[in-house]
């Protein structure tokens, strides 16, 4: 039944095509024309309305051309986009642009909600209808107040509506445009306003340590304070990228002496003028430039920077500034080029490669201080490979405790006076020496010989626990302590060998420092991973030969105790740990180093006669690590903060410290109390007038290392050291070594 239904549907259907093919054959032709006409005419209208070529290109049988329609669609894609990223850059251009376009859609709801409702009859006016749209837009309390159910109907779509809009979009506008201001302000993007305050240019090793300075030095900024006319110390530090963690972590590092109020970060690079803009640099009362220990490229990359820098402040700041500069009293010179850095900040700046000084001094015409790192750093190492246990000294020297430090008051009661009344006058300091303008320059005058006489506008330099031990000091004249011309230099000594583990860009300047001893000569062997070729080529940049100074070049990692063993660490007079500048971080490279110090301290415990090891560490926590086993600790990023920042506050500081960490001139030495000639006890007096008649300045005593008898009177954890002590403690002679200041 079903297969003869199929059947007579398939002839059924095969008889109408042919009879409709029949009729389409032999149609009379005026009924052909006339159907041809009317599409004429409907064609006609339509290009009237639109032109011929807005119509879709027909096939046989009235079927659209699907490449027409592939590029119609293809166009509706393109508006669409067009729309999409128009509307993309509309909103990305900010808050207030979204906040506009919100509010634009708001206005397009209530407009059309309103005309909706207008003819329910409820209201009077458009307005109105409006109004009552934006209100149940705005606030769902409304709701229940309306009548009609086409009207509740248009208010429930309404109050949903709001809910995206006012709760949703508005509420997230507002605080994305909270999140992303409170973002850039901690960003440390906007330009500070100060005036006389400090600014530091980058973050590295180096800038917490000056930072912690600074706010240490209660007296020095004091005085800084009150030569310019402010109330309170302000620093602004310039640091590549301002982070909550950076924030954290300068917190946590200062401790008890972090202030929110004094300190200030700010976003920048130090190469980019707008950048100095947000520091205000032109208003700065000095501006510290720091170096870095990990910086990318070595001390090569790191002094082009600062010469960089250096060029930029001068190029931005020349004609603009308010008058800046270090010390503006007639007693401080501005130093180099004081007429063409009249209105010029102040600038200290640390460089790694001395030789790049002259380069420096002329990249800046303002006032300019240029601490050479590097050349301390080697003096201070090369000092206590010669007499171990000048450690203590310099630490004590340039740190910020409850030692000494070196202060320089004026001197105007003791002009004419020689140098022989400059020790009675400063009765609880030692005068280390004087320090005098010279044209552009200011020269120390340290341990000076008999006869040497105080000028106008010369400076004393004295060693004293505070300011107020040398304020005001000299106005009285006790008998004046006799000094003697100073004695023959000792005779040369025999070759010492040294052993230094590791390379950094100190080492080249620690070996070239040994070089220039006369009266004593040294043989190194260097043990790093670095090549020996890469070694060799940084120490012919430094022209430093083996005629000079023979130096062994050694592979391999002072961690592994074989490669120690190997070495005969006993066979040395002097073991230097220097710390690694090729690792990312202090406390990575310290790791290393505290490493090499233990196996050091493994081998040599058992022997009697042990060399003498330094060790340099790179962060401060560290040195509680090493406080025992006899090992000497320096932290050179400490000791070179300290110089930046002590300059910084006292320009003239720079001219001492060069005289004291650079070769030649005087430096701190350890004298045997025997031979003195003294009574078996003695006192600090009776020590400084026989030093002064061998021509040479008493600083302080320390005990011998074998010695204990009045251990008491020193501080523990110093190595029995005790600069300038009180003047009525007394000690057996025979337990002293003096530390003096001599010009050999």
């Amino acid at each position: 039944m079903v297969r003869t239904c199929r059947a007579r549907t398939s002839t059924v259907g095969q008889d109408g095509q042919g009879t409709t093919s029949f009729l389409n054959r032999h149609r009379e032709p005026s009924l052909q024309i006339e159907r041809g006409k009317r599409r004429s005419e409907r064609e006609a209208t339509l290009s009237g309305q639109g032109g011929a070529g807005h119509l879709p290109p027909r096939l046989p049988w009235g079927i659209i051309d699907p490449a027409w329609l592939q590029g119609t669609c293809q166009m509706a894609r393109r508006t669409r986009d067009h729309f999409k990223f128009w509307l993309e850059r509309f909103l990305l251009r900010g808050p207030q642009y979204r906040l506009l376009f919100t509010a634009a859609i708001i206005g397009l709801l209530s407009v059309a909600a309103g005309i909706l409702v207008l003819p329910s009859g409820t209201f009077d006016s458009l307005p109105q209808a409006v109004w009552w749209a934006f209100l149940r837009l705005s606030d769902p309390g409304y709701l229940g107040d309306d009548e009609g159910l086409f009207t509740r109907a248009v208010a429930t779509a309404l109050t949903l509506s709001g809910y995206v809009l006012f709760l949703g979009s508005l509420v997230a506008i507002m605080t994305q445009w909270l999140n992303v201001t409170m973002a850039r302000l901690e960003s440390g993007l906007t330009p500070v306003t100060r005036t006389d305050h400090v600014l530091i240019l980058g973050w590295n090793n180096r800038t917490v340590p000056v930072v912690a300075e600074l706010l240490r030095s209660e007296e020095r900024v004091r005085r800084f304070l009150q030569h310019h006319g402010r109330r309170s110390l302000q620093i602004v530090i310039l640091a590549e990228e301002v982070t909550p963690a950076l924030h954290q972590d300068l917190r946590e590092q200062l401790g008890s002496l972090w202030d929110e109020r004094r300190i200030t970060l700010r976003t920048g690079s130090s190469l980019r003028t707008e950048h100095l803009e947000r520091g205000d640099f032109r208003n700065a009362a000095v501006i510290l430039i720091p170096g870095a220990d990990f910086g990318a490229g070595g001390a090569v990359n790191l002094d082009a920077r600062t010469i960089k820098a250096l060029l930029s402040i001068d190029a931005a700041s020349v004609g603009k500034g308010r008058g800046g500069g270090g010390d503006r009293d007639p007693d401080s010179p501005r130093g180099a080029k004081p007429s063409a850095g009249e209105n010029q900040p102040y600038v200290v700046a640390e460089i790694f490669d001395s030789r790049k000084r002259a380069v420096a001094e002329r990249a800046y015409g303002g006032p300019l201080e240029l601490v050479s790192s590097d050349a301390a750093i080697a003096r201070l190492l090369a000092q206590n490979l010669r007499h171990p246990g000048l450690s203590h000294v310099y630490n004590e020297l340039l740190s910020n405790g409850e030692g000494n430090e070196i202060y320089l008051p004026e001197a105007e009661e003791l002009v004419g006076h020689p140098v022989e009344h400059l020790h009675a006058a400063f009765p609880r300091g030692v005068v280390l020496g004087v320090v005098r303008p010279e044209g552009d320059s200011i020269r120390p005058y340290l341990n000076p010989a008999p006869g040497f006489r105080v000028e106008p506008g010369d400076r004393i330099a004295v060693l004293a626990h505070s300011w107020g031990d040398v304020r005001g000091a000299f106005r009285r004249s006790p008998e004046p302590i006799p000094r003697e011309p100073r004695e023959s230099p000792p005779p040369p000594v025999g070759s010492r060998r040294i052993l230094l583990l590791g390379w950094s860009h100190k080492a080249p300047a620690l070996l070239r420092e040994l070089s220039t001893y006369s009266d004593q000569r040294f043989e190194v062997d260097v043990l790093a991973q670095l090549s020996p070729e890469r070694r060799e080529s940084q120490l012919q940049r430094y022209g430093l030969t083996d005629q000079q100074l023979p130096v062994r070049q050694l592979e391999g990692d002072y961690t592994i105790h074989s490669e120690l063993l190997r070495l005969d660490p006993l066979s040395y007079d002097g073991i230097v740990l220097l710390g690694s500048d090729w690792l990312p971080t202090g406390p990575e490279a310290d790791a290393r180093t505290i490493l090499g110090a233990l196996l050091l301290q493994e081998i040599t415990q058992e022997r009697e006669q042990r060399p003498g090891i330094l060790v340099e560490l790179l962060d401060p926590e560290n040195v509680t690590l090493l406080e025992r086993g006899g090992l000497e600790v320096v932290v050179t990023p400490l000791l070179v903060s300290h110089i930046l920042s002590q300059v910084a506050l006292r320009r003239e500081l720079r001219a001492v410290f060069d005289e004291l960490f650079t070769a030649g001139g005087a430096e701190v030495v350890f004298r045997s109390g025997d031979g003195l000639g003294l009574d078996p006890l003695v006192g600090f007096t009776d020590l400084q007038r026989a030093t002064c008649a061998r021509g040479e300045t008493l600083m302080g005593v320390r005990l011998k290392p074998d010695s204990t008898a009045g251990s008491e009177d020193f501080p523990s954890g110093a190595g029995g050291l005790l600069l300038n002590p009180p003047r009525d403690l007394r000690w057996p002679v025979d337990t002293l070594e003096l530390v003096v200041l001599a010009t050999l």
